[in-house]
């Protein structure tokens, strides 16, 4: 009886641990880590000081700022940026499908 307590102690440990692993793991979508990089002083929003000072690649955040910056308050938080995005996104679809 002892036994079977115990095996199924440490069964429950090692599948709770699992599930917990598992969630951590989950990858972030493109744009958090984007935003992750560009937020330099960790405060959850860009500013245009923080856009200036981005790397060439293919999203350039310099460029697009203005038109992310949909409340005009000079930074970008994170719901503007997945807004943006998401308005980028069913444009090209908009445009794929004529």
């Amino acid at each position: 009886m002892m036994k079977k307590i115990f095996v199924a102690a440490i069964l429950f440990t090692a599948l709770s641990t699992v599930k917990t692993y598992a969630q951590d793991q989950q990858p972030k979508p493109k744009h958090e880590g984007l935003f992750q990089k560009l937020d330099t002083d960790g405060d959850g929003k860009i500013s245009k000081a923080e856009a200036d000072k981005q790397e060439k690649g293919r999203f350039n955040l310099k460029e697009k700022f203005d038109a992310i910056d949909a409340n005009k308050d000079s930074y970008i938080d994170k719901e503007e940026l997945k807004a943006y995005r998401k308005s980028q996104k069913e444009k090209r679809e908009a445009a794929g499908k004529k």
